[in-house]
């Protein structure tokens, strides 16, 4: 059983390291596709940029933060029903 449960766990954080790249790579995407509108293309280019790489550092933590509370919850959930 021990076994089960630990060939289990692992397969589990295999999968979720995997698709926790895919999801920060969706996340960092529609940050950069957000921030776009909150830039002005008549601002100097190295103060564009620093804008733009706020704001996309900005919510790709936010939506880092919010996946992974999901995420703990989802985890706590599905444990103490064990």
């Amino acid at each position: 059983m021990l076994r089960t449960l630990t060939a289990a766990a692992l397969l589990a954080l295999t999968v979720s390291a995997a698709q926790a790249e895919t999801l920060s790579e969706r996340i960092h995407t529609a940050a950069v596709e957000a921030c776009a509108a909150e830039s002005s293309k008549s601002l100097p280019l190295s103060h564009y940029s620093a804008i733009t790489k706020v704001c996309v550092d900005r919510i790709s933590a936010s939506a880092e933060a919010k996946y992974q509370a999901m995420a703990n919850a989802k985890t706590m959930s599905s444990t103490a029903s064990n």
